[in-house]
């Protein structure tokens, strides 16, 4: 299979808006580098971002989509003065691989995790640690969305917690729940390849024992303590009455995917079943949290 590349020219203030576009046509993969040799330092703030002034955002998409369609949503949410210049190429399914490992390095999250890709060596930790793989399914920890997820599960209490990751990805979501001590887990999607991906996963995690990996169409699984749902912001309102059945009483559910702009609509539908606390942002991304 291959994938298309594109990549966009920009100023650093719309390097969020593109990012977050990208990620609504399903980017597989979106990476930054300086247009130019400029240098960035930035030690007050590790969860805020600072983009060289001048950034070029790459990203991996699906070489059916409509390259004509996308390039005018850009021009239309970042404006046409702010595209610096763009290209598109072709890659195979081998050089994707090779640009994922580019892009994805060691993370930790809260003190309390660490997410580190399989070509790096082992982080000499006590902490926690889950190892991932070059995959087809969205969620390595580094996009806004996903890291939201990990400091919210990271500072948590999960402990003989049950647990849904709905709409599991690379099922980096449950398999941390699992590291942090959560039981009965299970990653649901509607997607066959985030399935496989999710397995492969946590057998190279050794924690396949402790997931149960479904797909939607299997059927609801049974309530749980936390539920959370890093999907898109209209999946989210449809879902809404589906995931207030799979919340114990007293349990808490966590949403992810949603753009700032997106956050008080979908606030406004789950206070209809959940008691909602404030957001947290990152990026121009939404975390949403709350209790049943």
């Amino acid at each position: 299979m291959s994938w298309l590349r594109l990549t966009i020219d920009t100023h650093a203030d719309q390097v969020g808006p593109l990012t977050g576009l990208l990620e609504q046509f399903n980017a597989c993969c979106v990476s930054y580098q300086p247009v130019s040799t400029e240098q960035i330092f930035d030690n007050e703030s590790p969860s805020s971002p600072v983009w060289w002034q001048q950034t070029s955002v790459s990203a991996l998409l699906d070489p059916g989509i409509d390259v004509d369609i996308l390039l005018a949503c850009i021009r239309n949410r970042i404006g046409t003065h702010n595209i610096h210049g763009h290209s598109i190429e072709t890659l195979r399914d081998a050089h994707w691989s090779e640009v994922h490992k580019q892009d994805f390095h060691s993370m930790q999250f809260a003190g309390r995790l660490v997410v580190s890709p399989e070509w790096e060596p082992a982080v000499p930790t006590n902490l926690p640690v889950i190892t991932l793989a070059p995959g087809l399914a969205f969620g390595t920890g580094k996009h806004a969305t996903t890291s939201l997820c990990l400091d919210w599960l990271a500072t948590s209490d999960l402990i003989g917690k049950t647990f849904i990751d709905y709409g599991c990805g690379s099922g980096i979501l449950a398999l941390a729940a699992a590291r942090l001590g959560a039981k009965n887990i299970y990653a649901v999607d509607i997607d066959p390849q985030a399935l496989l991906a999710t397995r492969q996963n946590a057998v190279k995690n050794q924690l396949l024992d402790l997931i149960q990996i479904t797909s939607v169409e299997d059927g609801k699984p049974p309530p749980a303590d936390i539920l959370i749902a890093n999907i898109l912001f209209n999946p989210l309102l449809e879902l809404a009455p589906v995931f207030a059945d799979l919340v114990q009483s007293g349990g808490s559910i966590v949403l992810s995917g949603i753009l700032m702009n997106q956050a008080q609509d979908c606030l406004v539908c789950y206070k209809q079943w959940f008691k909602m606390g404030s957001p947290v942002y990152r990026d121009e991304w939404a975390l949403l949290h709350g209790n049943r």
